[in-house]
């Protein structure tokens, strides 16, 4: 069952210059699946990703999440399918710097209204996943970079998602922080069946996913499993 669909989706930026970012792509993402997006700066990958992740509207085609013709919905529609399915992960971790870790993690549900206790086990739960449960009090500056990857990961699994869709999450890291991401989406995957695709121009991180898209001035050129 395809869990993401995409028919014939371009993208056009209007501006003083007219900018195509996708050309006509079609793209099926199966549930369970770990994939890649690999391409060059500015080939449209984050592009891609925002559409997967229903964060940005193509100009035109269709996104079908789990069938459902997303199209078509309104913004709170929308808004409400991406926050049941999609957990999201971005290169700059986005975690806000005055609360704890585990408030960090703990923050997508305070928006869904779940208790203080039950948002606390959740968040915990979460890190333990990630190898961080001993840190939940520190701030994210006291941390390193991978260490708040991490972070931002349990954040992201904290909502339970079916979807997870990452944005170059090892562009800010060194070789060894980049393993032990990718190590962690890796077993997420397998341990949760959680559909999992990362963004990337790293061979390297790619090699970790079981199936490549690669992309390059907007199109789709090749897959590879």
């Amino acid at each position: 069952m395809s869990v993401i669909r995409l028919e014939n989706v371009t993208k056009i930026y209007e501006g003083n210059v007219k900018t195509i970012a996708l050309r006509d792509i079609n793209l099926s993402i199966d549930e369970g699946e770990f994939i890649s997006i690999l391409g060059p700066s500015g080939s449209g990958k984050s592009t891609l990703l925002s559409i997967l992740g229903i964060l940005d509207r193509p100009s035109q085609g269709k996104v079908y999440i789990y069938e459902v013709d997303v199209t078509k919905l309104s913004d709170n529609e929308i808004s409400k399918i991406r926050n049941e399915y999609i957990g999201f992960v971005f290169q700059n971790f986005n975690l806000i710097q005055r609360l704890s870790v585990l408030q960090n993690v703990e923050l997508p549900l305070v928006a869904r209204g779940i208790p203080k206790k039950k948002r606390e086990e959740i968040a915990i739960n979460s890190l333990k996943l990630v190898g961080l449960d001993g840190l939940i009090n520190k701030k994210p500056s006291e941390l390193s970079g991978g260490q708040q990857q991490r972070v931002a990961i349990a954040r992201a699994l904290a909502q339970n998602p079916k979807i997870i869709l990452a944005d170059e999450p090892t562009g800010n890291l060194d070789s060894s922080n980049a393993k032990i991401v990718m190590n962690i989406f890796k077993k997420i995957n397998e341990e949760f069946k959680t559909t999992i695709a990362v963004v990337t121009h790293d061979r390297e991180v790619a090699s970790y996913t079981k199936r490549k898209i690669y992309i390059r001035d907007g199109k789709i050129v090749g897959e590879e499993r």
